[in-house]
Parts: C-alpha cells; sequence; structure tokens
C-alpha cells in the first residue's frame, strides 16, 4: 500500500482570491450642485483669504479653492480636494488614497465643502433640495461605512469619555494644587531671604562691637593679636580687623608695639 501524502497547497493574503489588486495611485472622486451666483469671484474669494491652509485660483469668473491635506515625497499633492466656484454650479473634485475607504473619503470632502459653503452662503443662492440629497445619501454612506460593533464602540466611547472627563478633572485639581504650591514655595523663599537677611546682619559686627571685641582679645591675650585667629572666631574678613586695628592706632586707642 502507498503512503498517502497532503496536498500540496500555496498561502495566499485573506480575501485576495478573486479581488481587484489595490491601486497604487490616489483614486479621484467628486459631486456637484447647481447654484446661482450672486456676488463676483473678488468678493467670493475675500470670504476665504483668512484661512490659511487654502490655496486659490481666479480663472475669468470661476473660482478654484484648493485645499492639500498630504503630499508625497516629491511634496506634490497627493490627499486633496479642489472646490471650483463657478457663476451657475458648484463642483468638488477630490482624491482618495489606497489604503483609504472611498465612502469615508467622501463623508470628508463633503464637510469640508459644506462648511465652505457655509462661510459663501451669501454669495450663491442653492437649492436645498440638492443639500438634503447630498446628506441623504452621505447618511446612507456612513450607516454602511460604520461597523456591526457600533455599539460596543459606543460604549467604548461612553468610557472613555468618562475616563476623559475624570482624568480633567484631576488635571484641574493638580493644576490648583500646582498653584498653592507655587504660592507657598513663593511665600516661603520670601521667608527665608529675611531670615538670611536677619541672620547675616546678627552675623556682621558694628564698627563699635568690633572695635570693643579687639580690644578685650587684647586684654586677654597680653596686649597680641593674630588676626586669622580672630576673624575666624568672630567670622569677620581678615581686612576689616585690619582696617579696625589701623584705626584704633590712628585715634591712640592702641599703641603699635616695634
Amino acid at each position: 500500500m502507498a503512503d498517502s501524502e497532503a496536498p500540496d497547497t500555496k498561502a495566499q493574503p485573506k480575501g485576495a482570491q478573486g479581488a481587484p489588486p489595490l491601486p497604487t495611485v490616489p483614486t479621484v472622486g467628486g459631486f456637484r450642485l447647481v447654484a446661482e451666483r450672486i456676488k463676483g469671484v473678488n468678493e467670493l474669494s475675500m470670504r476665504f483669504a483668512e484661512i490659511s491652509f487654502l490655496e486659490m485660483t481666479a480663472d475669468k469668473d470661476t473660482l478654484s479653492v484648493l485645499n492639500v491635506e498630504s503630499r508625497d515625497l516629491r511634496k506634490d499633492p497627493a490627499l486633496f480636494s479642489i472646490i471650483k466656484f463657478g457663476p451657475s454650479r458648484i463642483e468638488v473634485t477630490y482624491t482618495c488614497l489606497a489604503n483609504n475607504s472611498p465612502k469615508k473619503r467622501r463623508l470628508e470632502v463633503l464637510r469640508h465643502s459644506l462648511n465652505m459653503l457655509t462661510i459663501a452662503d451669501d454669495c450663491y443662492e442653492v437649492d436645498m433640495k440638492q443639500i438634503h440629497q447630498l446628506l441623504e445619501s452621505a447618511i446612507t454612506d456612513m450607516a454602511e461605512y460604520v461597523s456591526t460593533d457600533y455599539e460596543k464602540l459606543f460604549s467604548l466611547y461612553d468610557s472613555l469619555k468618562t475616563d476623559h472627563a475624570a482624568i480633567q478633572k484631576k488635571a484641574r485639581d493638580m493644576t490648583e494644587s500646582t498653584s498653592q504650591l507655587s504660592k507657598e514655595n513663593y511665600d516661603l523663599k520670601n521667608k527665608n531671604d529675611e531670615l538670611t537677611l536677619r541672620l547675616k546682619n546678627l552675623e556682621t559686627l558694628s564698627d563699635p562691637v568690633l572695635s570693643l571685641k579687639i580690644q578685650e582679645w587684647l586684654a586677654e591675650h597680653k596686649g597680641e593679636i593674630n588676626i586669622s585667629d580672630f576673624s575666624r572666631v568672630f567670622n569677620v574678613p581678615e581686612t576689616r580687623v585690619e582696617q579696625m586695628l589701623n584705626k584704633l592706632v590712628t585715634e591712640g586707642y592702641l599703641e603699635a608695639k616695634g
């Protein structure tokens, strides 16, 4: 009887069988709105001039507004959208990267476009039915885009939101505590500076006291004084001791020995 052998098999990525290859370059999508422009291109461009990340070009009676979201290694736009504000319609063209969901990308661009339309609301007359249709389509895409684990994600979101609120409270408490500690530290530093100054004043002998100490020292040491020893005992600089000795000799209180 011949030994049985397992048939040769070839591994392939899950879901790859029969699936079309992923595109290596961004795909392009778009949509349009029929709208009547009631103000000029210059007036329209002024509405977007203060938005720093937008780039604008005007071609006759059409204003094109570019929003670059990412660039490739050559610094060329990779993920971007262009909104063309024409006299009778608004056209939106956008790119979608290979690893992005087209439906999610469309939702992102739609949100951006509606925000732009809000800024230019008095420059156009738009049929609200078209906006309703776009939103209805977006909601449908959203329902398909959201996974069946939405409830789990929402529950996790609620939990994270609660944790975030608790962390924010702790951060506020820590900020208040830090402010209090900073104030107390400032007060302690001022107190320490004050005590240091008082101690320094106490440690520094006045001229009359220094003169008296020198005379007492001379009386106790048979009329001799070692300036270094005296300076160390009374914590007085040697130069000041010498100056006081000279003053006492000059004024006749002491007599220098030969």
